[in-house]
């Protein structure tokens, strides 16, 4: 296609079948990986699902008279909104990784099972992930380690009491 082509395109509203389409085989693909692949269907063919869900997208856009350019700016355009939180998820999750590495998160587990008294817990765990949020300036870490490790430190403590 050329680029002349393209910018004559004049974009119309997709109706409601346009919009399902793709959901509909998004959904329908999914359901077959999982069932022909079961647990391994997350080592290729899920991916290759939304891939091919995001293909039929862009041609339902096209037949709408969208321009692939201007779909292409939109697809950047989107990413490049999100990239603030993809960067925070991603030092999230390096600092959960190396808190889980260098056994900080068992270390939290064990002391919290040994320490904590359990009629003062909601408190006293609601007062460490208070300070260490502050410390680290992130409350998506203080619940992906902290609170994760507290409410198994609480379900577990009474097992290890009988």
């Amino acid at each position: 296609m050329n680029d002349a082509a393209d910018s004559t395109r004049v974009p119309r509203a997709p109706k409601l079948v346009d919009a399902l389409i793709p959901l509909l085989f998004l959904v329908l693909s999914l359901v077959a990986a999982v069932a022909l692949f079961g647990g391994d269907a997350t080592a290729g063919p899920v991916q290759l699902a939304m891939f091919f869900a995001a293909a039929i997208a862009g041609l339902v856009g096209y037949k709408n008279g969208h321009s692939v350019a201007a779909m292409t700016k939109a697809a950047v355009d989107s990413v490049g909104s999100a990239m603030g939180a993809i960067y925070i998820l991603f030092a999230v999750g390096a600092l959960i990784g190396t808190w889980n590495m260098s056994g900080t998160i068992a270390t939290m587990a064990e002391w919290g099972i040994k320490f904590l008294n359990p009629s003062f817990f909601f408190l006293t765990v609601a007062i460490v992930c208070a300070l260490v949020a502050l410390g680290i300036g992130s409350s998506w870490t203080v619940v992906g380690t902290i609170v994760a490790v507290s409410m198994i430190a609480l379900y577990v403590t009474p097992f290890l009491q009988q």
